[in-house]
């Protein structure tokens, strides 16, 4: 029903879950649909020693893309008659910013596009890690995509090269405590207080870049 709408908004990478009752942030609104898209090859690959300016620029154009394909998503579902809301591609509602008000991961991997990797990012069956994510919710019934094999291998190399010590080299399984795969205030202290004039320490990515799966995207 949607899918000629979200290839319109130049999204080519979606899927549609049902979120467990549990994790809904409105608690009508069953469906998902997960979008994604990729970051730059490029400018992934310039950041394996760190942020750049470039990076940081990318990342939140990028997350406004999202927005604006989520919010037009939204919209248009509401004009078939259900309701929906969008959640924003990067907001938290926490005092120390770690923590959003729903899961965009959550509802990539429920629905089948991919898995979580040991630097606890949303690994992605055809682009890795690197790519940026949004998701509408909505009571309009959809087919749930089926589910994915975790792309990740357990190579362990994004958890040496986290500056900040943050990656505990978990394996993700569903349900998975966030704390056994990253130290989220210690990886956002990090990026603080090593990369204030980049974005006021909004990112960093190293674990994304030098992510094996980044050179097969």
């Amino acid at each position: 029903m949607l899918d000629k709408f979200i290839g319109g908004l130049g999204i080519d990478h979606f899927g549609y879950a049902l979120i467990p009752e549990a994790y809904r942030p409105f608690p009508h609104l069953s469906s998902a649909v997960s979008l994604g898209v990729p970051l730059s090859r490029m400018v992934v690959s310039s950041i394996r020693e760190g942020p750049t300016q470039t990076y940081f620029h990318h990342y939140r154009t990028t997350n406004a893309y999202l927005d604006n394909a989520a919010i037009r998503l939204m919209l248009h579902i509401e004009k078939l008659g259900y309701n929906a809301v969008y959640i924003p591609a990067s907001q938290t509602i926490d005092s120390e910013g770690i923590r959003g008000l729903f899961s965009h991961k959550m509802a990539a991997t429920l629905a089948g596009l991919g898995g979580i990797g040991q630097n606890a990012l949303f690994i992605s069956d055809r682009h890795g890690p690197a790519l940026r994510l949004s998701t509408v919710l909505t009571d309009l019934p959809l087919p749930a995509g089926p589910q994915a094999e975790n792309p990740c291998t357990g190579c362990g190399i994004c958890v040496q090269a986290c500056p900040a010590g943050a990656l505990a080299g978990g394996q993700w399984f569903p349900g998975i405590p966030r704390d056994e795969l990253v130290d989220a205030k210690k990886c956002s202290t990090h990026m603080k207080q090593s990369y204030g004039s980049i974005g006021r320490g909004a990112v960093c990515g190293i674990c994304m870049a030098v992510c094996p799966l980044c050179k097969a995207y």
